[in-house]
């Protein structure tokens, strides 16, 4: 009979396991759900800044908001956090590029 692995083994193989994972993902450029979430609000912003409906924009901010509170976030922190990146991004900034991607796109 075989003993169970350490809880230090089970880990290091849990780690090994997420390293191979996330290579596999990066290897095959899949966007992850914080990619695409990250790329959408920025897009959004930049449309809301440009075509208008600000009323409209902040609306569903309020819903996005209180589904945070729900999963247990600070309401005034939640809104102070997405305030501040909402004027990070109508001011111009730009999120972070990955720069692993910048010279493959073409291969």
């Amino acid at each position: 009979m075989t003993s169970r692995p350490s809880y230090k083994q089970r880990l290091a193989k849990k780690a090994e396991r997420q390293r191979e994972y996330r290579k596999h993902m990066k290897d095959k450029r899949r966007p992850s759900r914080d990619d695409i979430a990250v790329a959408y609000f920025h897009w959004l912003v930049k449309w809301t800044t440009r075509k208008g409906g600000w009323k409209t924009f902040y609306g569903s901010l309020e819903k996005e908001t209180d589904h945070l509170v729900e999963r247990g976030f600070d309401r005034n922190q939640t809104e102070d956090a997405i305030e501040t990146l909402v004027d990070k991004i109508k001011s111009g900034w730009e999120f972070q590029r990955k720069p692993d991607f910048e010279n493959t796109a073409n291969e």
